[in-house]
């Protein structure tokens, strides 16, 4: 929403939100969804040189910190997560609701395959998520649904904090399409780059009557 001139946002909270996607896994170029496959070495490394990166960040409170780390409970995302705990004391929690999209048949899928096999279908999936399921998967108006239940949710219990939530491509899209007012729109997530181990920013402004304002940070 945009901030209303009369709304009192003064002695409201400030929810930092750092959105990390995992880094590149083990499997080579498969439509992952929720198949559960590890992090490559590469892709441990690259996620803890961004983690490194934030403190040249000057909107990065390094004193404060991480207060939270939130991640999906899949191995690319959550093993990443629990090394943060161990390492830093973190709390740590797993949230079901910041899973990968489901791509039911196709998931575990090689991309060649299901271009040799389905070209078409896949054409338009990419194109239109919203009015095209793969077979037997997670609509697409199921998975944002869930996701926005979480987001709520945490964003909710952890207000006035600092969070880093580890989680997916599908998840991050999806949230910046949100903040950014552009939810539905065909074609759109696939125009938002987001390389593996990238960080996104949101901010959620809440004010005492519970309205919120959220700003997406880019670069």
């Amino acid at each position: 929403m945009v901030k209303s001139e009369s709304q009192d946002w003064s002695n409201g909270k400030t929810t930092n939100l750092y959105l990390m996607r995992h880094g590149e896994c083990e499997g080579g170029q498969i439509l992952r969804g929720q198949t559960d496959v590890a992090l490559s070495a590469l892709g441990k490394t690259r996620m803890k040189q961004a983690i490194e990166q934030l403190d040249l960040d000057p909107e990065f409170d390094r004193e404060t910190g991480f207060e939270q780390v939130i991640c999906s409970p899949l191995r690319r995302c959550s093993e990443f997560a629990l090394s943060i705990y161990l390492e830093k004391g973190i709390p740590l929690k797993m949230e079901d609701g910041l899973k990968e999209i489901d791509f039911g048949d196709w998931d575990g899928e090689t991309l060649e395959t299901l271009y040799e096999n389905s070209a078409d279908v896949i054409e338009m999936y990419w194109k239109n998520p919203w009015a095209f399921t793969p077979p037997n998967g997670e609509t697409m108006q199921a998975f944002e649904s869930r996701v926005n239940k979480s987001w709520d949710s945490i964003v909710s219990q952890y207000a006035g904090q600092t969070l880093l939530l580890v989680t997916h491509g599908g998840v991050i899209r999806h949230l910046m399409s949100k903040a950014l007012g552009a939810t539905g729109v065909a074609g759109f997530y696939t125009q938002l780059a987001l390389a593996y181990a990238s960080i996104v920013k949101i901010t959620v402004y809440s004010s005492p009557q519970g309205e919120h304002f959220t700003k997406l940070h880019w670069g």
